[in-house]
């Protein structure tokens, strides 16, 4: 790099600026300093002031010169160590020396909580687009990520430790991890949804150019995640719910009603609890689901349709989702083959956990969802025409999240079998028929 001092104006009798000419890898460009002189004290040919008597300060004078030099070459040998070894582009350059010479006030370091805070602002403000969805995220997102926020500030207060970009590393997670699981108490699912909200944060940050650790890019700073052991209504369920008599309590009734729409659509809860008669075109629902804003066509089942006659074609009155949840159970404990006892386990405190309950106390909004992929892949359905419906990316996500016990695996299969049979042994019976045809077409 070389750096070259010369005159605004050489000609000049009054005191005139200096400007730096700045040769690089990126070019040449001028840059003013914050000194000024008279030209007839100025040594064009050493680019320095002259000894006179005239200007005793000379020597203080060409001092700050000289600092002025060494803050260019070293502004721009710390940028390249802090990037790679690449050097900065002009305005770059320009801009970082207006800090280092004081021109401008030191912008103060982005913390990874000031970071963070501003993150759900611009959430809250409907100003941040989802790179996978490319679309505002929704309220609900938002609510988790402020969450996760609280969880980290407590972290930090509990074990004082200071939490930022450069120590967001595999440590931290290990650690992190364990204080959620023994100290917070969360499950293993919850945990991998805080985890891989902090992936977020660190991936949006780096992409601006704030300097991260990289370690929550590597496989061991993974979400951790177990399967979870949810259940689905069969067909018979379904139609034992739905041939109650609950006109003695509106409310049950209105539950029931909105559960079924959810089991016939494969809806979620956020989907079909806002379902209107204009949601319904020709025997078809179009709808555009909140969580991922695609659009999906179902058709109107029977039962939706018998819903859609009792209230006037209109659709039952919305109910929050924790009191549905409550309804749900009081409806499924009407249904005696509900009792059933189910076994469920999972991870809690560290904790691997079983309990037995009934049927009815395990189900809620999102039973509907899965109620819906679970029997419509019972029944023979194309895999990929539920998943239109239900929005899940792959098959094997779609087959984890359907619910199948082995028994029932093995009566599909059982079913498979028998079906082959049954084509095959009417295959045997027309067989002769298609032999001698095809002797009659040769014979003639």
């Amino acid at each position: 790099m070389e750096i070259k001092l010369y005159l605004k104006r050489p000609e000049a009798t009054t005191p005139t600026g200096i400007f730096a000419r700045i040769t690089y890898e990126h070019g040449r460009f001028k840059y003013y300093l914050p000194e000024k002189i008279n030209p007839a004290y100025w040594n064009p040919k050493t680019h320095r002031t002259v000894k006179s008597k005239d200007f005793p300060e000379f020597s203080e004078f060409n001092d700050r010169l000289d600092n002025i030099e060494k803050i260019i070459k070293n502004t721009r040998r710390k940028f390249m160590n802090d990037n790679d070894n690449t050097p900065p582009s002009p305005p770059v350059f320009r801009d970082l020396l207006d800090t280092a010479l004081g021109r401008k006030e030191i912008k103060k370091a982005e913390t990874f909580f000031s970071y963070f805070e501003d993150f759900n602002n611009r959430s809250e403000k409907g100003e941040r687009i989802s790179p996978k969805t490319k679309r505002r995220t929704s309220p609900n997102t938002n609510k988790g990520y402020v969450t996760t926020l609280n969880h980290l500030k407590d972290f930090q207060a509990t074990y004082k430790r200071k939490i930022d970009f450069d120590n967001i590393d595999v440590k931290f997670h290990s650690d992190y991890v364990s204080y959620l699981t023994s100290t917070v108490k969360l499950g293993i699912n919850t945990i991998g949804d805080h985890i891989k909200r902090i992936i977020t944060i660190m991936a949006e940050a780096k992409s601006r150019g704030i300097p991260v650790c990289n370690d929550f890019e590597t496989d061991y700073f993974f979400k951790p995640q177990e399967e979870t052991d949810s259940i689905y209504l069969n067909e018979q369920e379904l139609k034992l719910i739905e041939q109650l008599d609950l006109s003695n309590d509106l409310k049950l009734d209105r539950t029931r009603d909105l559960f079924l729409i959810g089991c016939y659509t494969g809806l979620r809860y956020s989907d079909y609890s806002i379902l209107s008669p204009e949601h319904i075109k020709g025997g078809y629902i179009e709808i555009r689901q909140t969580k991922t804003t695609g659009k999906v066509v179902i058709p109107v089942h029977p039962v939706i349709q018998g819903i859609l006659n009792k209230y006037n074609e209109e659709l039952p009155r919305v109910i929050s989702n924790q009191k549905m949840n409550d309804y749900l159970k009081d409806i499924g404990k009407k249904v005696k083959e509900l009792h059933v006892s189910i076994t469920i386990s999972y991870t809690k405190g560290g904790e691997r956990k079983t309990e037995t309950q009934p049927k009815f106390t395990l189900i809620s909004t999102h039973t509907a969802r899965r109620s819906f992929a679970t029997n419509e892949y019972l029944a023979g359905t194309p895999v990929v025409t539920i998943m239109a419906i239900t929005g899940h990316k792959t098959e094997k996500a779609f087959l984890r999240y359907i619910k199948l016990t082995p028994a029932e695996h093995a009566k599909l299969l059982k079913q498979h079998w028998e079906t082959r049979q049954a084509e095959q042994n009417q295959l045997n019976k027309i067989k002769p028929g298609l032999e001698l045809l095809k002797n009659l077409v040769i014979s003639q």
